[in-house]
């Protein structure tokens, strides 16, 4: 209608009157869809009962509390409270619009308005983060993405775990675009998105149906992973995976699949990733009562070749008395780590044993079945698109490559699912929190750990986590925290990653979907110098 949001909140208009005329002549009239009415409780008498009779018999299909005193400071909101006018009020209201068979829509700003409207069973709890962001008009966002999406998260969960069939949705603040809510998506538990003054602040040259479109399409990218990943994700928490980022999706599905086979496998971590659910799987832990049995051999552990030899193939002075592993019917799984360390003759050997099924005993003219399933481990960092090329540099033989070809399963570095950090961070620090919602790190921390480049995966996570220990605060870790417990040198900025600059606006870029704004503000500098390091390394194309 022209008139501006902040209209409402202020005594220029009866915004009861004002939203009650023009939704009765402009949308009731016309549309077809359920249209819910914005209604406050600042009028000179209080009767939810009486005004919940109005809605539904103007043909409304519930309400929301807007304008809402969330939008006032807290010490006004107390004011109104005091008088009978405040946030205890408008839930009472809605209370009384559902007891009418209607729905209801509660716009809420903290935790504890969230958890009034959850204790009392409002069908729908909006987070509101602030006025829209978005447009040439729209108002100066105060947080960003990062701390939206930990917001958003804890309000969830408290939510879900007082009232489980409440709606958890968010409005406002600075989600302008489908792509901000995906990011919000990948943390917090939504169940949908309140477009508000978002949608009419588009360009003119915008449709408006792609853009609806847009964010119908990234709420459903959600719903997609509940629907066709969710038994996936369960079968993964059985084993300790923690995740569902893209490409540990990738991975799980990958590690599914193999796991019904016998084949021998060579899986690649980088130092520091956590490989003990990956062999629970691929020893068939999987399966009901089944007892996983399995012998893992550390070639770098091992100070002679012939040790390595002798465990895997016996030798026939101790065949008698010990079985080799390889032929060992009680071993379900033999973990052979860092098989690129082993002689070359060793693992040409080992090639012909996974070839034929049966082997000789070192020493000896006696032939035994192959009877474990075997995996190999190699723990080196490796590019994706040249996994089988990095192998070979470190050492392993173009023949057990050739055998275990099409077997081969990376691990995805933590760097590669930040979209994971903070469920990780969950898992790492669980009795930290002792069942709070609330993260160990606070949103501009959660910020600062998404931007580092993490060589260390989740053993560095965990040393970090470790060494906030036995803080005098019980307060969420801010930034300053950090320096000089990761591998950053302190700067301006305070935090500098090891990585060489270019590998490492490379990263931010990838990290950051190619938006060089975002970008910018997770290396910590402005957009001009960016533009001129993107100019100096030649990354423009």
């Amino acid at each position: 209608m022209g008139v501006p949001s902040i209209a409402c909140m202020l005594p220029v208009y009866d915004a009861n009157s004002i939203t009650e005329s023009f939704a009765k002549e402009e949308l009731l009239a016309l549309c077809k869809i359920p249209v819910l009415l914005g209604t406050n409780v600042w009028g000179a008498s209080f009767d939810p009962v009486g005004k919940a009779k109005e809605v539904y018999e103007a043909g409304f299909a519930g309400a929301v509390n807007f304008p809402s005193c969330l939008h006032y400071s807290r010490p006004m909101q107390q004011i109104l409270s005091r008088a009978g006018r405040g946030i205890e009020q408008e839930v009472e209201l809605l209370r009384a619009v559902q007891d009418t068979g209607l729905t209801a829509m509660f716009y809420c700003a903290s935790r504890t308005q969230a958890r009034l409207a959850a204790d009392a069973g409002i069908d729908m709890i909006c987070l509101n983060i602030g006025w829209n962001a978005g447009g040439v008009l729209g108002h100066i966002s105060r947080s960003s993405i990062e701390e939206v999406a930990v917001t958003a998260r804890e309000i969830g969960r408290l939510v879900k775990r007082i009232n489980p069939n409440s709606k958890f949705l968010v409005e406002g603040g600075p989600i302008a675009t489908p792509e901000d809510l995906s990011r919000v998506l990948e943390l917090a538990p939504l169940d949908g998105y309140v477009g508000g003054s978002t949608i009419d602040r588009m360009p003119l040259e915008s449709s408006v149906a792609s853009l609806i479109d847009g964010f119908r399409q990234a709420s459903s990218a959600r719903a997609g992973l509940k629907n066709e990943d969710q038994e996936l994700i369960q079968w993964a928490d059985r084993f300790g995976f923690v995740g569902h980022s893209v490409r540990h999706l990738a991975m799980l599905r990958r590690l599914q699949q193999m796991a019904v086979s016998r084949n021998p496998v060579l899986i690649v971590a980088e130092p520091g990733q956590s490989t003990g659910p990956v062999i629970k799987v691929l020893g068939g832990a999987q399966k009901p009562g089944t007892e996983m049995k399995f012998t893992q051999i550390d070639v770098a552990e091992q100070n002679f070749p012939a040790r390595a030899r002798n465990v895997l193939f016996g030798h026939r002075d101790s065949i008698s008395r010990q079985k080799p592993v390889l032929s060992d019917d009680n071993v379900n799984l033999v973990v052979i780590h860092t098989p690129e360390r082993l002689t070359g003759a060793l693992q040409r050997r080992l090639a012909r044993a996974l070839q034929d099924g049966f082997f000789q005993v070192s020493g000896s003219r006696k032939s035994l079945p192959l009877e474990p399933r075997i995996v190999f481990l190699s723990h080196l960092s490796v590019r994706n698109d040249r996994v089988e090329e990095d192998l070979l540099a470190a050492g392993l033989e173009p023949e057990l490559l050739s055998c275990i070809s099409g077997w081969t399963l990376r691990l995805p570095p933590l760097r590669d699912r930040l979209t994971d950090l903070q469920a990780i961070i969950d898992a790492l620090s669980e009795q930290e929190r002792k069942g709070s919602t609330e993260s160990i790190f606070s949103s501009a921390a959660i910020q600062k750990l998404r931007a580092y480049h993490w060589p260390g995966n989740e053993q560095e996570l965990l040393k970090l986590i470790g060494s906030l220990k036995g803080r005098p605060s019980k307060q969420p870790v801010q930034p300053e925290e950090l320096v000089g417990k990761l591998s950053y040198i302190d700067k301006d900025q305070g935090y500098v990653d090891t990585l060489p600059e270019k590998d490492r606006i490379v990263e931010a870029l990838w990290r950051n979907g190619f938006n060089r704004g975002k970008t910018a503000a997770a290396l910590g500098m402005s957009r001009k110098t960016l533009y001129n390091k993107i100019k100096k390394f030649e990354l423009s194309g």
